[in-house]
């Protein structure tokens, strides 16, 4: 009878058991009585799992260095760690038996496990001796609830792994931990419904996606038509957390914090929310190309066809997006930064040193050339210069007189900015730096409009000046770096109108005219980059200078028009009769004096 008292006991607990645990609980079908259950192991906070990188020529090795033999060694020979936060790890396994005479004359069997084996061997057997050691202290009663739920607060707990929370293992458990890391996030994410915070209407957690440095969750519809929109109008900068508040810090009252620049999403998100291929590999290209033009070190191709950046070691160029999964990441650039910062002499040549890497190749036609003169490549022992404005093509010019008669420079990074409409107040596109339109000066970010409201300023009540844009501001008053070139451009055209006003009195006068006084000096202005990548000064080519606006026929005659010189136009018309004497085979008949014949009805009286 006691026997079958023992059994009932043993049935009704594994019985219980199971309605608690309908998925989890296992029973073994050839014993009754034995069964297995899987705890998962879901920290509380995540556990710092460290890794070991691989050394050519050794074995990894799973020990951090000992103290005593970094004592006094230099940061960069110390063997480096892969360190991860692991939300989720692989479950622990109870193998669980009741063996005869259970729970009163006999003690449960335990065996935990775990696959990969994570857990240390010794941690195992401690949690196992502690499930017989529930039993002893129950009064030798029924226990196995007890067990598995203290099983279950010390997965919580971490296993308490470590007073820093940090576990060390051998490399070839890496890729299996952080794929089911990632696997088991994803799952408990979509079973689970979620606001999204564009929409605003509750989604489940597999039509959303969770940002994974935030973990803000939008859905993917919002997602995908907000940064598809980004991308396709080139804001390079909206590809970012869509919440408000991201990223800002808390304000302290009397400390004052440089504000970070805003973390911009990775190719690799855009592909898991998804975006499509070809879209995020118009990302990366924009992305790049903003980091070129912010770099005052990048160098383009000189032919006007092509246009391209030289190739840079800083910035190479991308064709696989698979190349750019962690090389791309905003985080590795600001290391980058931190490390550039903290060894400033590491690449950087020392003073007075001759450049002698002046070769510079376009990485889109080959083209290599110069970076010093932007000419064909020539040799490293050949003495060049750097072009000055009178080299300019008329295009260069062309864009350089825009430049300046329509932009604002930046305060920060010197790009040129220009209104379309609104008011005086500009926020850079490249820097995001606050700035006065018609002085170039930086406003405060939280009151912007303070500048334009205060007495004795020359922007004064000046904020709506150019509302309609730039184009048109011949009577506008720039001050500032705005100003000098404007008024650098005035004293060059005052100094052009005279010079064309002597030249009209002294033909007039038939009188031979005056020797051309040289212009008035110009005021120093600041050198914009072009689009191509040169750079130039300030200057009003002579090649634009008309010698008599006033006087069209001038200008006719210039080109065989007719007018005041009428003999290029007489010269004009005898080389036509010429050309069609040589294409009827009559060249015999034409005579040469035609040309020079003073008695024609076009030649020039003598004086």
């Amino acid at each position: 009878m006691a026997e079958d008292t023992t059994d009932d006991e043993r049935e009704e607990e594994l019985s219980s058991i199971k309605a608690i645990y309908p998925d989890e609980l296992i029973v073994d079908p050839h014993d009754p009585f034995s069964a297995s259950i899987d705890i998962l192991v879901a920290p509380a906070t995540p556990l710092a799992v460290v890794f070991p990188h691989p050394v050519d020529g050794a074995p990894p090795t799973t020990l951090p260095p000992s103290p005593t033999s970094q004592l006094g060694a230099p940061p960069s020979v110390q063997p480096k760690r892969d360190i991860h936060n692991l939300s989720y790890l692989p479950p622990l396994r109870l193998q669980l038996t009741l063996p005869d005479g259970y729970p009163s004359a006999a003690a449960p069997k335990f065996r935990l496990s775990t696959s990969p084996p994570w857990i240390p061997e010794k941690l195992l057997q401690k949690l196992q001796k502690e499930g017989v050691g529930l039993w002893e202290e129950y009064g030798r009663e029924q226990v196995l609830f007890s067990y598995i739920t203290h099983l279950q607060d010390a997965a919580e707990r971490g296993f308490d792994l470590g007073e820093d929370r940090v576990l060390e293992l051998s490399l070839d458990m890496k890729i299996g931990l952080l794929d089911y890391d990632i696997k088991t996030k994803k799952k408990v994410f979509d079973q689970g419904t979620y606001d999204c915070g564009v929409c605003l209407e509750p989604k489940k957690g597999s039509s959303c996606y969770q940002l994974p440095r935030c973990s803000h969750v939008f859905c993917v519809q919002c997602l995908q038509d907000f940064y598809n929109d980004c991308i396709s109008s080139g804001d390079v900068n909206g590809v970012k957390c869509l919440s408000p508040g991201c990223g800002q810090e808390k304000e302290i009252p009397g400390v004052k914090r440089k504000k970070k620049p805003d973390r911009l999403l990775t190719p690799s998100e855009l592909l898991q929310i998804p975006l499509e291929t070809a879209m995020v590999q118009r990302y990366v290209e924009m992305k790049r190309k903003k980091k070129l033009e912010s770099d005052k070190s990048t160098i383009y191709c000189p032919r006007t066809w092509c246009q391209g950046a030289a190739r840079s070691k800083k910035y190479p160029k991308i064709t696989d997006l698979s190349q750019i999964t962690e090389s791309d990441d905003e985080a590795s650039d600001d290391e980058t930064a931190v490390e550039e910062k903290a060894n400033p002499g590491k690449d950087a040549k020392p003073k007075g040193a001759p450049e002698t890497d002046r070769l510079a190749i376009c990485e889109d036609c080959n083209y290599a050339f110069c970076r010093v003169c932007m000419q064909g490549w020539h040799g490293e022992f050949v003495r060049c210069w750097p072009r000055d404005a009178s080299e300019l093509t008329e295009e260069e010019r062309a864009s350089m007189n825009y430049i300046l008669a329509h932009t604002s420079p930046c305060p920060t990074c010197s790009v040129p900015c220009q209104k379309s409409h609104g008011c005086n107040h500009m926020s850079c596109f490249q820097c995001k730096t606050h700035f006065c339109y018609l002085c170039s000066a930086w406003l405060n970010a939280d009151n912007p409009y303070e500048h334009f409201n205060q007495e004795g300023r020359p922007c004064y009540q000046r904020l709506w000046e150019l509302e309609e844009g730039d184009d048109g501001n011949g009577n506008v008053h720039f001050n500032g770096i705005r100003g000098a070139e404007a008024a650098a451009q005035r004293a060059a055209q005052a100094a052009v109108d005279i010079q064309n006003q002597e030249i009209d009195a002294a033909e007039d006068q038939e009188i031979p005219p005056p020797a051309p006084e040289p212009p008035a000096p110009l005021v120093p202005a600041p050198v914009f980059a072009q689009p191509n990548g040169r750079q130039a000064a300030n200057q009003v080519p002579r090649e634009n200078v008309r010698r008599n606006p006033r006087d069209p026929g001038q200008e006719r005659a210039a080109h065989g028009g007719g007018g005041r010189y009428p003999l290029m136009e007489a010269n004009q018309m005898g080389l036509q009769r010429f050309l069609q004497l040589v294409r009827d085979d009559e060249e015999d008949e034409w005579d040469s004096d035609e040309l020079e014949d003073e008695d024609d009805e076009f030649a020039i009286p003598e004086r």
